[in-house]
């Protein structure tokens, strides 16, 4: 597994991104940047999961090769070929927010790419994290979070 490297702001990346982008970057999409992330070594988004599952099935299960989409750059891996098509009409609508980053982090101004398996739907939206006590801190203050992360998000290229 490859390694996510960290990206930290510069000050002045900042203030050129909140004059440019002010008070909208929170309505934006979190799929803004493009960045998703993937298994170094397949380019599987997600670590292969299937992120309709997570929907469905309220369980986080694997995908297969067999089924698989290719959206934003990765290949998103689906158990059937049903999640397959419930994703390719609508992949904003079932992928996780801040590419499969975890939330948590991302609200501390850092990318780690989420374990599958650890995960929250809020708002009819998926949040994935990196450890479970992410999960569990985001079951504390959903909103707070959300809102750190979008707006660390938002400086990303």
């Amino acid at each position: 597994m490859s390694k996510s490297k960290t990206f930290t702001p510069t000050r002045r990346a900042v203030l050129v991104a909140s004059v440019f982008v002010g008070g909208v970057s929170l309505a934006l999409p979190v799929f803004a940047t493009g960045r998703i992330a993937k298994d170094g070594a397949t380019g599987a988004a997600i670590r292969g999961y299937d992120t309709t599952a997570y929907f469905v099935k309220n369980a986080a299960t694997r995908g297969s090769e067999v089924f698989a989409v290719n959206w934003r750059g990765a290949t998103w891996r689906f158990a059937s070929q049903e999640d397959a098509d419930l994703f390719s009409a609508n992949p904003e609508g079932y992928a996780p927010q801040f590419g499969g980053y975890c939330t948590r982090a991302a609200s501390f101004k850092k990318l780690v790419p989420a374990d599958p398996e650890v995960w929250r739907i809020y708002d009819h939206k998926l949040y994935m994290f990196a450890q479970p006590v992410g999960g569990k801190k985001f079951e504390q203050g959903q909103d707070a979070m959300i809102k750190k992360a979008k707006a660390f998000w938002a400086t990303l290229d």
